[in-house]
């Protein structure tokens, strides 16, 4: 829809001025209408589009708008007033304009769940937890569930990603420092001791080997890396590759506990809150589906969905899938044989939230002393291999005096 600018009078007799999408200026002068304002003029905002340069909003802001509204609508504030509110203090100019979308979408009859579909920023999980609002009269709760439920999600996302960043900000460091002793500084000590014709053990020729031997291929290094990133990339977004790539990654020590963790986080926060919410379990699987992105995720949460429909019980479709621990389906058959699922769902959930928070805090502790040990062990090497021939140097330089 085109993007309209417009002037309107107020009852006060003041002017105002304001944005919004429409699909004709018909459609805008009866909006601005409902609202007690008269359109004086309009016109149409030009935009050129670069995908790469768009600003988007984030999961956090949309967490954000969701407990302010939830907030005002406690408050008694009507839902239409709420939102024009919230548009006036919104400083995201991408949600500025989606709220006024959704505003308007009111003002033409539609349903508040329908309004925030059309924007497309609002997981499948949020819009069902409004429309339940909506049916049940109680918005302003299911609205604060969303927005806890997001900010909760944001929480577990930005810990995984710390849990990873770590682990390779020190390999990059490493790599740095090693390459800068490969290609810099050993070769020059190479050459100055062939000048000096000094004897060299036998570490030392290894280590001469080495060095040549990285010197000869150095052009090559940074095509291999490209192409690999590329190919790892490839793996793991193509549909045919990224489920046996997703089930490679979990079979690696750290990055495998980080994606198990992630996963589990994920998948029993999303089934305590739609089980809370009061969705019947097939409507909450299909919800899931949608929630995730990666093709192995949604392939978990199928498998599910087809045991139940073949009349077997959640414990038992969960134990045909090798990420689910012993722990999770006992505790999961206990709920259901006790009646008590969601009880069950909700410690699981927070058991996995507080699992991903310790892992954050074990792996920092854990790597420093395996990488400083790792580095020792490199520069040891070097350092032996060098110790000799640097002996032999000096004994030499001595005796010319």
């Amino acid at each position: 829809m085109p993007l309209y600018q417009y002037t309107a009078l107020t009852r006060e007799g003041t002017l105002m001025q304001g944005e919004g999408e429409f699909e004709t200026p018909e459609e805008l002068y009866h909006a601005l209408q409902r609202e007690g304002l008269t359109l004086v003029n309009y016109n149409i905002k030009r935009e050129v589009s670069l995908p790469f340069l768009k600003k988007r909003v984030k999961r956090k802001e949309i967490a954000e708008f969701l407990h302010q509204l939830a907030f005002m609508l406690k408050s008694g504030i009507p839902l239409i007033t709420a939102l024009e509110d919230l548009e006036r203090e919104i400083k995201n100019p991408v949600l500025k304009r989606e709220v006024n979308k959704i505003k308007y979408s009111l003002t033409r009859g539609e349903t508040f769940r329908s309004a925030l579909e059309r924007t497309g920023l609002f997981p499948p999980v949020v819009l069902s937890l409004i429309q339940i609002g909506e049916e049940s009269g109680t918005l302003d709760r299911t609205v604060e569930e969303a927005s806890q439920h997001l900010y909760r999600i944001e929480e577990i996302v930005s810990q995984t990603k710390r849990a990873l960043i770590y682990p390779i900000f020190v390999l990059l460091a490493m790599t740095g420092a090693l390459s800068f002793w490969i290609f810099y500084v050993l070769p020059k000590l190479m050459q100055t001791f062939k000048e000096m014709g000094v004897k060299l053990p036998l570490p030392t020729i290894i280590l001469m080997k080495f060095v040549n031997f990285m010197l000869s291929i150095k052009f090559y290094l940074p095509i291999f890396v490209i192409l690999s990133i590329i190919i790892t990339v490839f793996l793991y977004r193509h549909p045919k590759t990224q489920v046996p790539f997703e089930k490679f990654l979990l079979k690696i020590p750290i990055l495998g506990r980080v994606k198990r963790l992630n996963f589990l986080a994920f998948f029993f926060e999303h089934f305590a809150l739609l089980l809370s919410a009061g969705i019947d379990l097939l409507r909450l699987l299909k919800l899931m589906q949608e929630s995730f992105h990666r093709i192995y995720h949604k392939n978990i949460v199928k498998t599910i969905e087809t045991s139940i429909l073949a009349g077997e019980s959640l414990a038992n479709s969960m134990k045909k899938e090798k990420i689910f621990r012993s722990l999770d389906i006992r505790m999961v058959s206990v709920g259901e044989t006790t009646g008590r699922l969601e009880e069950q769902m909700k410690m699981l959930s927070q058991f996995y939230y507080t699992e991903v928070q310790n892992l954050v805090d074990t792996l920092n502790k854990i790597l420093e002393p395996v990488v400083l040990a790792i580095a020792g062990i490199i520069f040891l090497v070097i350092i032996i291999a060098l110790i000799g021939p640097v002996y032999e140097l000096i004994s030499q330089i001595g005796k010319s005096y």
